[in-house]
Order: C-alpha cells, then sequence, then structure tokens
C-alpha cells in the first residue's frame, strides 16, 4: 500500500538509497589546522584554466596543482615519488593526506592532490574520475563559514547521469570520499556568494 502524506492527498515517493561507498566525516581538522590550510589555500598561486567538461565551451575555474599526475592517469609516476612530492611543496597539504591516509582511506596511495576555486559564475560538468571502482575521490571543504544560500553542493549523480543520488553541502571543516566511478559535479555559487568556493582534492588508488 502506497504510504500517504499527513493530508492524506498525496503518495509519498520511495526514498532513493544513498551513494555506494560514500563517506562523510565531519569537523575532519583541529580547527587552527583548517585554519592554515585555508590560509594556504587562499595564498597567491591559483592558476586558471581547470575544468571537469571536456566541451570547448565548459566553465573553466582556478586551481592549484600540488602533486601527481598532471593531465593523464597514463603518466609514468611513482605512488611513493607523489606523496613525497606532495610533502616537498606543501607539507601542511601533506599532513591532511596523512591524516585521510590512516583514518579514512587506509591501504590508498596518493595519485593527484590540487585543489579548486570557483568564483560565482563558474561551475563543473558532470562526470566521473576513473573508471576502476577502488579509486577514490576525498574533497576537503576548508572554509570558516558557509551558507546554504551559498549554493556549491557536490552532487553525485547514478550511472545513467539521470538521478541525483547524493548532495553533499560544503560544510566548513568536512571531508566526503567516494568511488571515482560514480559520476559527480560541483554546483556553481550564487551570486550573492562573497566567497571564492574552495575545495581541496585527493585522488587515490586502494588496494
Amino acid at each position: 500500500m502506497a504510504q500517504s502524506s499527513p493530508s492524506g492527498s498525496t503518495p509519498l515517493a520511495k526514498a532513493h538509497p544513498p551513494a555506494t561507498g560514500l563517506q562523510v566525516h565531519d569537523r575532519f581538522l583541529p580547527r587552527d589546522v583548517q585554519e592554515r590550510v585555508l590560509a594556504l589555500l587562499k595564498a597567491p598561486g591559483w592558476a586558471f584554466g581547470a575544468f571537469s567538461d571536456a566541451a570547448p565551451e565548459a566553465s573553466r575555474y582556478w586551481y592549484k596543482h600540488f602533486a601527481g599526475y598532471v593531465k593523464t592517469g597514463l603518466e609514468e609516476r611513482d605512488p611513493a615519488q607523489i606523496e613525497a612530492e606532495l610533502r616537498a611543496n606543501a607539507p601542511l597539504i601533506g599532513e591532511v593526506w596523512s591524516r585521510i591516509k590512516a583514518s579514512v582511506l587506509p591501504g590508498h596511495e596518493l595519485t593527484r592532490c590540487y585543489a579548486n576555486g570557483y568564483p560565482a559564475g563558474a561551475e563543473g560538468g558532470l562526470h566521473v574520475d576513473s573508471n576502476i571502482p577502488t579509486h577514490f575521490t576525498a574533497i576537503y571543504y576548508p572554509h570558516l563559514s558557509w551558507r546554504p544560500n551559498d549554493a556549491g553542493e557536490t552532487l553525485l549523480f547514478n550511472q545513467a547521469g539521470d538521478e541525483i543520488i547524493a548532495a553533499i553541502y560544503p560544510r566548513p571543516n568536512r571531508l566526503a570520499a567516494f568511488p571515482g566511478v560514480i559520476p559527480h559535479v560541483a554546483r556553481g555559487v550564487s551570486r550573492t556568494c562573497t566567497q571564492l568556493r574552495i575545495t581541496l582534492m585527493f585522488k587515490t588508488a586502494g588496494p
């Protein structure tokens, strides 16, 4: 029998199952470390031209590359060398990765680490990060404050790309991790948002 709303007039839709493999960890870093990470990410050093949709008309946005693969997973890279590269280029971000590896994604190896910056008017495109189920994406949201009306959620879709299966609100000091085979997209921020939407990204290869 269909379940009804309190008014008894409209059947309630069946809830969609959560995204397989999605983890969400709040208050991930101590406050002082969060502040230092945000200060580092907001400092000069951004480049422009990153995109998540290869179409010529796709939106471009700001990025900072810290370590790992630059353009393609076919590059010859050694996982140990990638971690060493991260520690050399950004020791503080290396500490964040160590915490992720120890508590959230044990046994995973780092393949790439970078940050994205979305101003109002920029947005991502629906994409997958890998075709290998054991490859994961971890996203850290470093802001000290964020309002619901700022928007900028990360949305996860089913494989057909025609249904949202999870929405990750960019709550300050939140870490979200999920398999890279899940189609996902970063939605743009509101025109009223006064912040650059910054995310710190870790791409990994699991055991």
